[in-house]
Order: structure tokens, then C-alpha cells, then sequence
């Protein structure tokens, strides 16, 4: 009797083995994870499993949204360093449409035209907001990239 309870523990004990090595290799890269993931689904789904399924479909869709690979840490960190650059270069058309702006706005305040004058004061508003917006975008992926870099 003993003999029988002993190998009907083996195969629990293979299955659980197995288990924590599919998990352990899940850990090394983002594709392990996503073969893991789909396997669990696999098997949820054969067995009926909806609300294992749903919740291993929003964790696979996580690991699409946010998994890096650390042997990738040099493409993000491009990445970032191409969106700064996009950023700058946006925040510094953004100044020069202020400065345009700023310039239109002169001029009719020379002419004294008080309907141009408030069309350009309510469209420099518009523009230093849109400054002011990249400006924070920017300070945003600044401070991600620095983090990546760490």
C-alpha cells in the first residue's frame, strides 16, 4: 500500500517541477513569458477555465505593453534618446511659432487694430500652452531616459 501512495506521488511531484521550471524560464526573457503565458491559456481554455483564462489574457497583454528584454536595454534607451531629440526639436518649432505670433501681435498693436490685437493675445495664450506642454513632455522623457540608463 505504502508503495502505491509513493508512486502516485511521483507524478504530482514531476508536474510541480515542471511547473516552477516553466515559471523560472519565464523570468529570462519577454518571449519565455509570452510561451508561458500562452500555454497557461491553452490548458485553462481546454479545461473550461474562463476567469483563469481572462486573467491570464491581461497579464500576456502586460508582458506585450511593458516587457523588456535586459539584452534590448541599449534599443530602449535609443529609443528614448530619438524621442528626446523628437521632443527638442518639437519644443523648438513651438518657440518659433510664438515668436511669429509674438511678431504678428506687434504689429498690430502698432496699427492699433484692437480686433487683430485680441485674435493675436488669445492665439499666443494658445501657443505658450502648447510650449508649456512639450516643455513637460519632455522633462518626462528626459527623466525616463535617465532612469534607463541606471
Amino acid at each position: 500500500m505504502k508503495s502505491i501512495k509513493k508512486l502516485s506521488l511521483i507524478p504530482l511531484v514531476l508536474a510541480l517541477t515542471a511547473g516552477y521550471s516553466t515559471m523560472a524560464s519565464a523570468y529570462e526573457n519577454c518571449n519565455a513569458k509570452r510561451a508561458a503565458l500562452e500555454n497557461q491559456i491553452r490548458i485553462a481554455q481546454q479545461y473550461g477555465n474562463i476567469n483563469k483564462v481572462n486573467s491570464l489574457k491581461r497579464a500576456l497583454a502586460n508582458v506585450n505593453a511593458y516587457c523588456v528584454d535586459n539584452n534590448n536595454s541599449g534599443n530602449v534607451t535609443q529609443s528614448l534618446e530619438k524621442k528626446v531629440q523628437k521632443l527638442e526639436e518639437k519644443l523648438a518649432d513651438k518657440k518659433s511659432d510664438v515668436a511669429e505670433v509674438k511678431a504678428d501681435l506687434n504689429k498690430a498693436k502698432a496699427k492699433g487694430d484692437a480686433k487683430k490685437v485680441a485674435k493675436y493675445q488669445a492665439k499666443l495664450a494658445e501657443k505658450q500652452a502648447e510650449v508649456q506642454a512639450v516643455q513637460q513632455e519632455l522633462k518626462a522623457a528626459r527623466a525616463e531616459l535617465a532612469a534607463s540608463k541606471r
